[in-house]
């Protein structure tokens, strides 16, 4: 017997359900709040403060810091959503008790450009760090067994070695779980042998092991592509095609928000300053930046005086930034109480102090209340201004002391390993008298604590980072954007993670 028409038009109409359903599935996703959001074609960022791809083994900044996250991975990464470590190019890792751990690399890798990525790459990347000894957050040099005389990446050592094709061996001389937070970060993220000089250890970057790649830039714009071959590509389906970094002053962001030129604006929050943003979303993260004096040089630096601190305390009406009397901004088992923190400093103080600050941050408003303030503790501030290059220059120049006594700074902290934090804080011009290496664990008994604790004493009495406020970093965005799940506490962002609101 013939089918009728109306049995065709109901497999008709059955068939194009299915073909929506199906489009909706590719093109759009339903957020937990029932939001449909789609794939951005191009994502315009104020997010950086230079296009010069960063030397992976010397992040001096937040910047260097996001743009390497972007364009480069390693064995493992952190999910801020669960709170673990998990792996990215690692398939699997062991952890023995005499500080081996073992890494199986996942087969049939690729950097951006279809060149397979190796376990020769993931080795060399991280050898860098041997060689050049200057990253101020974790001293892979001083934790790894028997590497103290790598020159060169063709050198060999025991703590660090290939156990097969697909296996890397790393030792380390002292059991840390902070390792983990190391191998996590951007600096250790991997890059092609191809782009490295085997003898000095020079990286010339082509190939991209990140989410994104670097498709092209100049002074005022880097653009970067998905690179469909990453692993965090192939688990974020609907990340941006394309993200342009734009560069400008911190003084034009605003303006660029307003008038639509930038989408999305991370940027610390700078205490008494007017902003006035039309239809535009801010998110904030828990006051988790510290704004800080950090004493230059390697000897001398003049007395703030404790008297000066309290008033600066008393005197602040901006109610987002809160005292940092306690030092660090998390966990107040391992910070300083206020009357720790005070008995650390002299109560004199000097007639007068030179403080550089990052141009174009602070306002006027909160710089002149600081003045005034010291005025009243007969203090007589100097305030000078530089670029992010001369800025930075100074943390590492022993000889800043001739122009500069503090630099006033700021610092997003993160509340995984205290021991981290403290350590960058520190810089390379002073040899720290107390060893953080054991209070590099999650479990922190009260012995790991006081060293914690003594650091931090130590950091004031030398004058060496004297915290004043925490802060927080806002997400600057425009309505369409939805910024999918992001970490409120350590002030990071993952653009792999930003849709469009449909």
């Amino acid at each position: 017997m013939a089918a009728s028409p109306r049995y065709f038009l109901k497999i008709l109409l059955a068939l194009s359900v299915v073909a929506l359903i199906y489009f909706f599935i590719q093109n759009f996703l339903i957020d937990d709040e029932g939001k449909m959001l789609q794939q951005i074609e191009e994502l315009k960022v104020k997010l950086i403060s230079s296009t010069a791809i960063p030397e992976p083994t010397n992040v001096i900044s937040t910047s260097d810091w996001y743009y390497l996250d972007h364009i480069s991975s390693g064995l493992a990464g952190y999910d801020a959503e669960k709170k673990v470590f998990a792996p990215v190019f690692a398939e699997s890792w062991e952890v023995k008790s005499d500080g081996t751990h073992l890494f199986k690399i996942k087969k049939n890798q690729k950097f951006h450009d279809g060149t397979p990525l190796t376990a020769k790459d993931i080795l060399w990347s991280i050898k860098r760090h041997l060689i050049f000894r200057t990253s101020t957050h974790f001293p892979l040099w001083d934790y790894i067994v028997d590497c103290e005389s790598v020159k060169s990446l063709t050198d060999e050592c025991s703590g660090l070695k290939l156990v097969s094709e697909n296996e890397i061996l790393i030792k380390l001389k002292v059991q840390t779980d902070s390792f983990f937070l190391q191998l996590a970060s951007p600096e250790t993220g991997i890059w092609s042998i191809k782009d490295m000089d085997e003898k000095t250890g020079e990286l010339k970057p082509t190939k991209f092991s990140g989410p994104y790649f670097v498709d092209s830039k100049n002074n005022q714009m880097a653009i970067l592509k998905r690179n469909e071959n990453s692993p965090i590509s192939q688990k974020f389906l609907k990340s941006p095609k394309i993200v342009k970094f734009l560069i400008m002053p911190l003084s034009e962001t605003t303006n660029a928000l307003n008038t639509k030129q930038v989408d999305l604006a991370l940027k610390q929050y700078s205490p008494y300053s007017d902003e006035n943003y039309k239809d535009i979303e801010i998110q904030s993260t828990t006051p988790s930046s510290i704004i800080y004096l950090f004493g230059l040089g390697n000897k001398y630096r003049p007395d703030i005086g404790k008297d000066f601190l309290i008033n600066l305390w008393q005197n602040n009406s901006d109610k987002t930034i809160v005292s940092g009397h306690t030092f660090l901004p998390f966990a107040n088992e391992y910070s300083l109480s206020k009357e720790e923190f005070l008995s650390e400093l002299s109560e004199t103080r000097a007639l007068k102090l030179r403080i550089l600050c990052p141009e174009g941050f602070f306002s006027k408003k909160f710089l002149d209340m600081v003045t005034a303030t010291a005025k009243k503790s007969n203090i007589d501030i100097i305030f000078s201004f530089a670029g992010p290059k001369d800025f930075f220059a100074v943390f590492s120049d022993i000889d800043a002391t001739k122009k500069y006594d503090y630099v006033m700074s700021l610092y997003v902290a993160s509340e995984r390993y205290p021991a981290v934090q403290l350590r960058y804080m520190t810089k390379t011009l002073v040899t720290p008298p107390i060893d953080l290496k054991p209070t590099e664990t999650p479990d922190l008994d009260q012995n790991k604590k006081d060293i914690l604790k003594s650091y931090q004493k130590w950091l004031l009495k030398s004058k060496l980072a004297i915290p004043l406020f925490f802060s927080v970093t806002q997400f600057l965005h425009q309505k369409n954007i939805d910024l999918g799940h992001q970490s409120m506490s350590d002030g990071e962002i993952e653009l792999w993670r930003v849709m469009d609101i449909k």
